[in-house]
């Protein structure tokens, strides 16, 4: 799982990313994220809901499928069994 998270993330915009892996993964505040990467507090904010998104929108498909395929896979050995 981090592997495909590590994967969306390189597809979000470096701007957004950054901000995200500020936030979400080194768990630094806002104000951290904003001194780090000097930006405005309100950048950061902004930066971070669209970076968000952007993940989001990536990762929505790869989880679907992994979804489908681990359904997939009980009803497969009950079938060989």
């Amino acid at each position: 799982m981090r592997a495909v998270v590590q994967q969306a993330l390189m597809q979000v915009p470096e701007a957004y990313r950054a901000t995200v892996i500020l936030r979400d993964l080194e768990g630094f505040s806002y104000e951290e994220v904003s001194e780090v990467l000097d930006i405005s507090v309100g950048t950061v904010k902004s930066r971070v809901l669209r970076g968000r998104r952007a993940l989001r929108e990536v990762l929505e498909p790869v989880l679907r499928e992994m979804s489908k395929d681990s359904e997939a896979a009980p009803q497969a050995s009950r079938i060989t069994q």
